[in-house]
């Protein structure tokens, strides 16, 4: 058995692969404030029913569709900083409406 060290690069983002059930719950975020900007869903209490949650599930998932749009694409390449996990971010919300205090709040430097 061998073992090996990956040492990276200063200032050079962490390369690993996505985290699958953040990129999925960010795409439902999306996918639930579309249906909301639509008008295909008549409100919250609709897509609850429709997915089987509560009403609370679908506002807090709602909310991270308004992530910084720098922050989202960390996640989506897997270069977020490890500790920005679906747990933390849903426990963040409703996050900054400031892009900068988001990426305070989250570690995020640019």
């Amino acid at each position: 058995m061998a073992v090996r060290l990956i040492v990276n690069a200063p200032g050079m983002p962490m390369r690993r692969s996505p985290d699958a059930k953040l990129v999925a719950m960010l795409k439902k975020s999306q996918d639930w404030l579309g249906r909301l900007t639509s008008g295909s869903s008549a409100g919250v209490a609709e897509i609850a029913a429709t997915e089987s949650v509560t009403a609370s599930y679908v506002t807090r998932t709602i909310y991270l569709s308004f992530l910084a749009p720098d922050i989202v694409d960390l996640i989506v390449r897997g270069e977020q900083p490890t500790e920005i996990t679906l747990e933390r971010l849903m426990r963040s919300v409703p996050l900054p409406a400031c892009w900068q205090e988001q990426r305070k709040l989250l570690g995020v430097a640019i």
